[in-house]
This record gives structure tokens, C-alpha cells and sequence, in this order.
């Protein structure tokens, strides 16, 4: 059967941010992406064309504003574009008028470049969480039709435990209804445990991996990975942070760690299953 791939297209320092804000790494810390985005991401879209792979790209406003050619090369190659907000902020770090706003700026400014309307959303760090629920009803009142926030699990900046492993259909107080498509889980012990892409993905063994997601696909249930095309960049970390301290040294170090592996990973990842972005699997291009 077809899962679901699904990639976040930022830079590095725009994903960590908000760790880094918390470990004290500097009072302002949100800079413009770097050419690295761009290759970082050419270079992840050649490896899907390899593979005949689709994925569903969630961009970050500011590198589509900066890099808007990079946006029209990923829908080119066959891709679908969603966003991911405009400038990476935590959803419950912000009110209901400021989050519309960022979905809206961050929205038009992909339809502006691909020259087609944009359907999907994904919270930078997965931030829709219980707290910031409400954000549901904002999407479908800004044109968003599916969701791949929330995360059935529970860690510090983020998680949404007790929800749904599955995508599945979220009916709002609003009368509007949202397709949800949470990142892949396992459940062991009556507990769910994240392996369904990103560090999660680069850290453990792919022996782990592919049996969890054959355990999905076994049960006649499509899988939701995610990627980060940073992940694919073995030099970014090599050397110091700016300015940088003891409590963002671990930090780096664990973000850098088993890069070298990513790239082989990802191509077994792709051998080993076939994968689709999030509209065709809606629209019943799921294989089976």
C-alpha cells in the first residue's frame, strides 16, 4: 500500500529555535533561512525522483518569501505544497488573531507562487496541542482542509496525548469538519511511541523502523512520516554555535548526531515502501 511522506521545508536554526530560545542560545534568534534550505532540499527532492516518491512539502513562509523558485521546483518535481506557517512560531505561544494571520500571510504567499490553492497546514513543532486546540477552527476558517499536527505522544514543546494514531476526521464546534493526519506511532505497553521521522528517524536502528511501519501496513493502516531536509546535511554542526555555551553544546552534538546516516536511510526508507503525498492518498490514490 501507499503511505504518506511528508517533508518541512525550513533551515535548521529555523526549526530549533524555540529550543534554542529556552536553553538561554541567544534573546532573538530568528533568522532568515540560508542558501542551505535550498540545497538542502534540491538535493532530498533528487533522491525522491529516484524513487518515483511523492510527498506533501509543509514550507515555512519565510523561506517561500526568500527562495520563492525553490517552492516552484518542489511542485515541478510533482510535489504538493502545504504550509507551515509563516516564521516557525509555537501556535500556543500565540492569540487566535495573531495565528490567523500567520496562516493567512503564510498561505497566500505560496498560492501567489505555485498558482494554486494551498489545503494543508502543519504547526511548526507540532504545536497544536490540547491547549491550543482552538487553532483547528481558525485553519478551516482560513481555507485549510487537512492538518498534520498533532502528535499522539507528550514531550516538552509538544504532543497531543490521548488523540488519535490514525488519520481520521475532527469535527469542530464551528460546523466545519478537518482531516486529520497525525505522524506515525506504535503503540507498546499501552503507551505510543514516536518513530515516524525526523530525529526519530535518524537516531534509531532502520531495522526498528521498517518493522514498525510493516506492523502498520499490516493492520491495513497507512503510515505518516515526516523529514526535514537539514537532516541530509552532514556539515552544518560540525563547528561551534555562535556565542555558544554549555547548555547548547549537547544540543548541537545530539542534532548532528547519525547525519551520515540519513542519506541511506532514507533511499532503504524508499526502496522498502511506496510513498504518496497527502492529497493523493485523500483523493484514493492509496494503492492497497
Amino acid at each position: 500500500m501507499k503511505n504518506i511522506l511528508t517533508i518541512d521545508v525550513e533551515d535548521w536554526y529555523q526549526s530549533s529555535v524555540d529550543v534554542l530560545l529556552r536553553k538561554g542560545y541567544c534573546a532573538e534568534c530568528r533568522p532568515i533561512p540560508s542558501l542551505r534550505v535550498v540545497s538542502n532540499t534540491m538535493r532530498l527532492l533528487d533522491i525522491l525522483a529516484e524513487f518515483g516518491a511523492k510527498a506533501t512539502c509543509f514550507v515555512l513562509g519565510t523561506v517561500a518569501e526568500t527562495y520563492p523558485s525553490l517552492v516552484r521546483r518542489i511542485t515541478d518535481a510533482g510535489h504538493e505544497v502545504a504550509t507551515h506557517g509563516y516564521g516557525h512560531e509555537l501556535v500556543y505561544s500565540l492569540d487566535r488573531e495573531s495565528f490567523r494571520s500567520d496562516i493567512v500571510l503564510s498561505k497566500k504567499l505560496l498560492e501567489d507562487i505555485v498558482g494554486q490553492e494551498v489545503w494543508g497546514y502543519r504547526a511548526p513543532y507540532f504545536s497544536i496541542t490540547p491547549a491550543s486546540a482552538w487553532a483547528l477552527q481558525v485553519l478551516t476558517e482560513s481555507g485549510i482542509t487537512f492538518d498534520a499536527s498533532m502528535f499522539p505522544i507528550r514531550r516538552g514543546l509538544y504532543g497531543f496525548p490521548g488523540g488519535g494514531r490514525f488519520p481520521h476526521i475532527v469535527g469542530l464546534a464551528n460546523g466545519r469538519s478537518l482531516l486529520e493526519l497525525p505522524v506515525s506511532t506504535l503503540r507498546l505497553l499501552g503507551q505510543n511511541l514516536p518513530f515516524g521521522g525526523g530525529g526519530y528517524f535518524r537516531l534509531a536502528p532502520y531495522a526498528v523502523i521498517k518493522r514498525a511501519l510493516e506492523s502498520l501496513n499490516r493492520a491495513k493502516q497507512v503510515a505518516v512520516f515526516y523529514m526535514h531536509p537539514y537532516e541530509l546535511d552532514t556539515e552544518e554542526l560540525k563547528g561551534p554555535l555562535p556565542a555558544e555555551n554549555r547548555r547548547t553544546r549537547l544540543f548541537r552534538w545530539s542534532q548532528r548526531l547519525n547525519r551520515e546516516k540519513t542519506e541511506s536511510k532514507i533511499r532503504r526508507l524508499l526502496s522498502d515502501f511506496t510513498w504518496t503525498s497527502i492529497s493523493d492518498w485523500a483523493d484514493g490514490g492509496n494503492g492497497g
